[in-house]
C-alpha cells in the first residue's frame, strides 16, 4: 500500500513538472523586438517569479541589444535575480529603462542591482523605477553606483511612495557628481517630503552641472511656502534649462510661494518647454497673476502645459494666464487644465481668442471641468477649435458644466468640420444635461470622421440619456472602427433635483 502511494506521488510530481514545462512553452508575453531594441511591458500582470523566468527566456539570447525597456511593476515578484543576470549579458547596452517598483523584493536585492549597474559601463541613458523598494541603505548603495557611471547623460529615478522624509532625501546628493549629466528626472510622488527636505534638493540643483532638461515631480508632498523658497533657490542655478517640468500638486503652496517660484521661472528665457502643475494648492488670484507675468518673459516656448485646477482661483487669475498665453509666440503644444475655477462663459470666450492666435497647435488638451461655462461657453470653445489648422492630438474635457444639447452639438459639429482632422480625438461631456437628441447628434458628427482619424473617444456619463436610447446607440455604434463610446444613464428625476 505504501509502495503504491509512493508511485502515485512520484507520478503526480512528474505530471505537474511536465505540465509546468508545457505551460512555460506556451506562455507568450508582449515582447517587442526591433533590431537591437527590446520592449516589454508587464506592469500589473501578477506574473510572479515563475512568470518572470519565462519572460526572461524569451529575450535572454539577444546579447547585442543596445536598448532595453522592461516594466515589471506590481507583479508580486520576490526574486528578480534571473532578470538581473539576463540583463548582465547585454554588454552593449546603452539605454536601459527598468521598472521594478511595488514588488515585495527583499533588501538583499539592492546589492545585486548595484552589481549589475557596475557591469553596465556603456550605459548612456538610465531610467530606474524603485517605487516603495528597499531600505534607505539599499537605495543609497544603488544611487552611489549610478553616480559613478561616467557615460550617463540622461537619468530618471522614480521613488514613488518611498519615504524620503528627514535626511533620507540626502540619498540623491551623489547624483551631483555626474558632471556629464544633461537630463535629470526625479519622480518623488508621495515621498513624505516637507520644507526641510527641500534643502537637499536645493543643494543638489546647485551642485549639478548645467542641465538642458529637468523634471521634478513632487506630487502629494508637503513642502509648503518655505519648501518652494528652497526649491526656487536651487532652480535659480539651473536657469539655462531648455525644458522644465514641475509637478507640485497638493503641496500647500500659497500665492507667496507661487510668486517666488515664478520669479525664477520667468528668468529661464531659454525655455522651449514648460510644464507646471500647481493644482489644488492655494495660489489664488495673485498667484495666477505671477504665472502670467512669468510667461510673458518666455518668448522661445513651443510646448506649454499649465495645471492650476483649484477652487480658490477665480476669473481674474484665469484672465492673467490666458492673456499671457495669447501673447506668446506660436506654440506647437498647449495643455490647459483649469478645472473648478468658475471662469464661466466669459472665460470660454477668452479661450476662443487665445485659440484664434494660437492656431497652429499640433497638440491641444483642454480640461475645463466644473467651470460653469454652459451652452454659450461650449459654443465659444467649439468656435475656438475651428481656428486650428494643424492638430494631431485633441482632448477636450467639459464635464460638470451645465451644458445641454445645443452646446454639446456645437462642440461636436466644430470638431467634425475641422479642415485638418487630428489623428486622436477625445471628447468628454459627462455630468451635463445632454438628452437623447443631443447624444444622437454628437455621435453622428463624431462617427462620420472615424475613417479620417486613428481614434475617437466620446464619454457621456451621468447625462440625461434614457436607457432605451443608450442601448440603441451602443448597438448602432459598437462595430464602428476607431470609435470608443463610454456611456451610462441618469434617470430624468436626477436633473429635476439639480
Amino acid at each position: 500500500m505504501q509502495l503504491s502511494h509512493i508511485i502515485w506521488g512520484f507520478f503526480g510530481i512528474l505530471l505537474a513538472y511536465n505540465i509546468k514545462l508545457y505551460m512555460d512553452s506556451k506562455v507568450q508575453y508582449d515582447i517587442k523586438i526591433d533590431g537591437n531594441s527590446i520592449s516589454i511591458n508587464l506592469q500589473g500582470k501578477s506574473i510572479g517569479n515563475s512568470g518572470l523566468e519565462v519572460a526572461c527566456k524569451q529575450f535572454q539570447d539577444y546579447v547585442n541589444v543596445t536598448k532595453l525597456e522592461a516594466n515589471f511593476n506590481l507583479n508580486g515578484l520576490t526574486n528578480v535575480q534571473t532578470l538581473l543576470l539576463t540583463i548582465s549579458r547585454f554588454k552593449r547596452l546603452q539605454e536601459l529603462n527598468l521598472q521594478l517598483g511595488n514588488n515585495p523584493i527583499g533588501n538583499s536585492t539592492a546589492s545585486n542591482l548595484q552589481a549589475l549597474l557596475i557591469q553596465l559601463q556603456n550605459l548612456e541613458s538610465l531610467s530606474l523605477g524603485l517605487d516603495n523598494l528597499f531600505t534607505h541603505q539599499g537605495r543609497s548603495q544603488i544611487i552611489k553606483s549610478i553616480s559613478e557611471m561616467k557615460k550617463i547623460h540622461t537619468l530618471q529615478i522614480s521613488l514613488i511612495n518611498t519615504d524620503l522624509g528627514g535626511n533620507q532625501i540626502d540619498t540623491l546628493l551623489p547624483i551631483a557628481e555626474m558632471r556629464q549629466l544633461k537630463s535629470l528626472e526625479l519622480i518623488l510622488m508621495g515621498s513624505n517630503l516637507t520644507a526641510p527636505s527641500t534643502k537637499s534638493l536645493q543643494t543638489l540643483l546647485y551642485k549639478l552641472p548645467k542641465l538642458e532638461h529637468l523634471v521634478l515631480n513632487l506630487y502629494g508632498n508637503r513642502i509648503m511656502v518655505d519648501g518652494v523658497d528652497d526649491l526656487s533657490a536651487g532652480l535659480y542655478h539651473q536657469r539655462q534649462v531648455k525644458s522644465l517640468e514641475l509637478e507640485l500638486y497638493f503641496n500647500n503652496i500659497t500665492s507667496n510661494g507661487t510668486e517666488t517660484l515664478m520669479s525664477v521661472t520667468g528668468q529661464m528665457t531659454n525655455l522651449t518647454k514648460l510644464h507646471i502643475g500647481l493644482e489644488f494648492n492655494y495660489i489664488e488670484e495673485q498667484g495666477a497673476k505671477h504665472i502670467g507675468k512669468a510667461l510673458g518673459n518666455l518668448q522661445h516656448l513651443r510646448d506649454l502645459s499649465i495645471n492650476v485646477a483649484s477652487k480658490n482661483f477665480g476669473y481674474l487669475g484665469y484672465e492673467a494666464v490666458l492673456q499671457a498665453i495669447e501673447k506668446l509666440p506660436i506654440l506647437d503644444s498647449l495643455q490647459l487644465i483649469i478645472g473648478v475655477n468658475k471662469c464661466g462663459a466669459r472665460g470660454a470666450d477668452l479661450l476662443k481668442k487665445v485659440l484664434f492666435k494660437q492656431n497652429k497647435l499640433k497638440t491641444l488638451i483642454l480640461d475645463y471641468t466644473e467651470n460653469y461655462i454652459g451652452d454659450a461657453g461650449a459654443t465659444f470653445i467649439g468656435e475656438g477649435l475651428a481656428f486650428q489648422k494643424a492638430l494631431e492630438y485633441l482632448r477636450v474635457v467639459l464635464n460638470f458644466n451645465s451644458i445641454s444639447d445645443r452646446g454639446a452639438i456645437d462642440v461636436a459639429k466644430q470638431i467634425h468640420s475641422l479642415k485638418h482632422q487630428p489623428k486622436y480625438i477625445d471628447l468628454r461631456l459627462s455630468q451635463n444635461k445632454i438628452s437623447d437628441i443631443g447624444s444622437k447628434e454628437v455621435l453622428r458628427y463624431l462617427s462620420n470622421i472615424t475613417q479620417e482619424v486613428d481614434f475617437v473617444e466620446l464619454e457621456l456619463l451621468g447625462t440625461a440619456l434614457t436607457n432605451a436610447t443608450r442601448d440603441d446607440l451602443v448597438q448602432t455604434y459598437k462595430n464602428v472602427k476607431n470609435l470608443n463610446f463610454i456611456v451610462d444613464t441618469a434617470p430624468p428625476s436626477y436633473w429635476d433635483e439639480q
